[in-house]
């Protein structure tokens, strides 16, 4: 089907549903030809006074369009093209937004959100993280009470400007370093350490900005991270979040200045390593494998005894420590790992599950749930 033929098919969908008030909208697609981004909204689409929720894949904005969302209230879009006024252009259109999503994004620099009607923001993964195009992200958005950043941001400094009225937050999305996808065998140890640096100086911004959310989920990357900056010496923001949350997931690589900081934390005491605010208000832990999932996850039959025992030992110190734990999540997939074609995380983290029943906890009211699944989380 040629590009003209599929867009006039959907055009005539999309007049169909509005002309009968359509409220609810999903329309999802992948090309892998960036020349088929479907240039949205629609003509018949930009007036529909009903539409309530829309989610949508492969577009980029048409910048002669008028649009008058008064009702729509939820927005999913993925496999999105928009610049800096694409945004503003959008969020002005659409004064009753209450949820955005926008997932495998490019383009934009900065979403600034001044509606005190849109409570809830989620970015899912940069299309292209590791491409250089944009190194920055700047959010904007004084009246957001819930933020979710997840997925690979490659290069990407996203930066909190203004995110004072936070309920909840969750950051368990992950950099690569330079050194990842450089082209030369050797890079500048210096210009890594640079490189790491601002990246260290953003995670204490977000613990700053973040101090006051009531609940906080922070992910593998930002964790080892606190846990450096805990190595150095450095002073911490203090967490005075209600209920936080640590998703942990291993099997990825790391350049060698991450390597060496990981090694030293081997020789020195967990409990000087993580710092104690995590204790207080550490309420889940969940530890899920990306094996499946990533290009440049390490395959668990690469793992020695000693690597698998840190995870037992950083498992067994949380459980531990943790008093007021209530969830212990482990969770394996059954699909075959891309490497090995088995599936060997299950191997590994059922014998966690195992060795983590009889270990020692602080905390009386918690579960520990270990999950196969073939799903990603």
């Amino acid at each position: 089907m040629s590009n003209r033929d599929f867009e006039f098919i959907i055009s005539l969908w999309i007049s169909f549903a509005v002309e009968r008030n359509v409220e609810d909208v999903v329309f999802l697609c992948s090309f892998d030809d960036e020349e088929l981004y479907y240039k949205w909204p629609l003509l018949s689409m930009c007036t529909c006074s009903s539409l309530i929720t829309l989610d949508w894949s492969c577009c980029t904005f048409d910048k002669e369009s008028i649009i008058e969302w008064k009702s729509l209230k939820s927005l999913k879009l993925q496999y999105i093209l928009f610049d800096d006024d694409d945004i503003v252009n959008l969020l002005s259109c659409c004064p009753a937004l209450e949820t955005m999503e926008l997932s495998l994004f490019e383009g934009f620099r900065r979403v600034e959100i001044t509606s005190s009607n849109l409570k809830r923001l989620t970015l899912a993964s940069h299309k292209w993280p590791c491409s250089g195009n944009e190194d920055s992200l700047e959010i904007f958005a004084p009246h957001l009470q819930h933020l979710d950043i997840s997925g690979a941001l490659g290069h990407i400094k996203c930066r909190l400007v203004n995110v004072s009225s936070l309920v909840t937050a969750s950051l368990t999305f992950d950099i690569c370093c330079t050194a990842d996808d450089s082209v030369e065998d050797d890079i500048e140890e210096e210009s890594c350490r640079d490189y790491h640096q601002v990246f260290r100086n953003l995670v204490r911004d977000y613990l700053r900005k973040l101090s006051y959310a009531i609940e906080l989920t922070i992910g593998s990357w930002l964790a080892e991270v606190v846990f450096m900056l805990q190595l150095e010496g450095l002073a911490l923001p203090q967490l005075r979040c209600k209920c936080l949350t640590l998703k942990l997931q291993f099997g990825y690589e790391h350049c060698q200045l991450e390597l060496s900081y990981l090694a030293e934390g081997d020789d020195t005491n967990l409990l000087c390593w993580i710092p104690n605010i995590v204790f207080s208000s550490l309420k889940n832990i969940k530890i899920v494998d990306c094996i499946q999932r990533c290009e440049w996850a390490t395959c668990s039959k690469g793992w020695s005894e000693g690597d698998f025992d840190k995870l037992i030992e950083l498992s067994k110190f949380l459980l531990k420590n943790a008093v007021v734990l209530e969830k212990f999540v482990i969770v394996a997939k059954r699909r075959k790992c891309r490497k090995c074609s088995e599936s060997c995380a299950s191997q590994f983290l059922t014998r966690l599950a195992k060795t983590l029943l009889d270990s020692p906890r602080s905390s009386k009211n918690f579960v520990i749930t270990y999950q196969e699944s073939a799903l990603d989380d």
